[in-house]
């Protein structure tokens, strides 16, 4: 992994809090071994009753794209090689960012088991509709990460790290409101 040492990776993910009617995103970016560089978060993003109807169908799509995702990557000091989502949502930023970004999930078909801590599971990775070719090349990008460690533990820190954000007020002066 040597050749790859300066490259950054960004993970980025949301959480839903007070019973779905918050939702925060953060964003860690580590170096190509996973330790932590930089670590950023929004402030709690609250849709009103009004909004829900007057955006409809399209306010998740907003939220996640113009008020958590590209404000986030566009906030970080190091610059990414590589977005990793855990959200499907997510991946409608990258029309709008200018690295690559892609979908990682536990793939199902090759195991059921959650993962022992220290344990590698295996990961599927998709890409954009419009940017088929960033799949193959952060598969490929990621082949020697992926055999020493989880791809997907460095979200779980990162969903922790959200919650605290959250239970320590982090970022409620700027509560983010969807325009309407």
């Amino acid at each position: 992994m040597s050749e790859q040492s300066g490259l950054r990776l960004l993970f980025l993910d949301t959480a839903l809090f007070d019973d779905g009617a918050t939702i925060r995103g953060g964003a860690l970016i580590t170096d190509i071994e996973t330790r932590p560089y930089e670590f950023r978060v929004t402030g709690p993003v609250k849709p009103t009753q009004i909004q829900r109807v007057l955006y409809g169908d399209t306010l998740e799509e907003y939220i996640h794209v113009e008020l958590i995702g590209v404000p986030l990557i566009k906030a970080t000091k190091e610059r990414p090689g590589l977005v990793l989502l855990r959200s499907s949502g997510l991946l409608r930023i990258r029309p709008y960012v200018e690295c690559p970004v892609v979908l990682v999930r536990s793939d199902s078909k090759l195991t059921d088991d959650p993962g022992k801590p220290g344990e590698v599971r295996p990961v599927t990775i998709s890409s954009h509709r419009e940017f088929p070719a960033e799949a193959s090349a952060a598969q490929s990008m990621l082949a020697p990460l992926m055999r020493q460690r989880d791809l997907l533990e460095p979200f779980e820190r990162l969903f922790v790290a959200l919650t605290e954000a959250h239970k320590q007020h982090i970022g409620e002066d700027s509560v983010s409101k969807a325009r309407a």
